[in-house]
């Protein structure tokens, strides 16, 4: 555990564990199960996420007149749809995983205070990765883009579907283990990318999920 992530914890997660054995049980193999998803997602999207940066990053590099957008948009275009059915293959197996129906009964999610888990801390790691990468990457292009209207007009709405997919999974995670949207708030921070998980808690609802629950401590990000 880093530095950042224990001081957290014990910021945060100090204090008597309220889960039955059950439910910690639970919660771990969740954890893990949900990590493996996320990890296996990073390592097929991260060097995606390169090869846009380094397309567009060629592209700007050139002369003015020797850029061709039409061309960035087709080596691009494939990189995104591709990045995209990977997140959202990983959405559908995150739902999948979900053991006792806590997505479908919001109201009904039983969350406790506990120290986090090693499980969780992998999982928020997980997380962090994603957001940086995927994230941070269409946050990127969408700057970088603004010099090519052309390429823009063809490839934002392809940068605006992978945000979604990216949205569902951090915002699923939310629901399925509170916590674990604290400690990626922490991570993010120190990247100083916080204000992209605070889009996604905003645009997922997760905030005013939280608030009807007397969860607000969760969001204090």
């Amino acid at each position: 555990m880093s530095d950042i992530q224990e001081n957290f914890a014990q910021e945060q997660f100090d204090g008597r564990d309220e889960r039955s054995q059950q439910e910690q049980e639970t919660d771990r193999k969740l954890a893990e199960r949900l990590s493996s998803l996320i990890e296996d997602a990073n390592n097929k999207c991260t060097p995606l996420c390169k090869m846009i940066r380094k397309h567009i990053e060629n592209m700007q590099a050139q002369k003015e007149e020797d850029r061709d957008e039409a061309q960035l948009v087709k080596n691009v275009k494939p990189l995104l749809e591709q990045a995209e059915k990977i997140l959202n293959e990983t959405n559908g197996a995150i739902k999948g995983a979900d053991p006792d129906n806590r997505l479908s009964n919001k109201a009904s999610r039983n969350m406790h205070d506990h120290k986090a888990t090693p499980e969780e801390q992998r999982l928020a790691e997980a997380l962090k990765i994603m957001v940086q990468e995927v994230g941070g990457t269409i946050e990127w292009a969408r700057d970088k883009l603004d010099s090519f209207p052309k390429a823009k007009r063809d490839l934002g709405p392809l940068l605006d579907a992978l945000g979604q997919p990216l949205t569902q999974i951090v915002g699923g995670v939310g629901l399925l283990l509170a916590g674990v949207l604290n400690l990626l708030g922490n991570l993010l921070s120190g990247l100083g990318l916080d204000g992209l998980l605070k889009g996604i808690v905003a645009a997922t609802g997760l905030d005013k999920i939280y608030k009807g629950l007397g969860l607000d401590k969760w969001l204090k990000m």
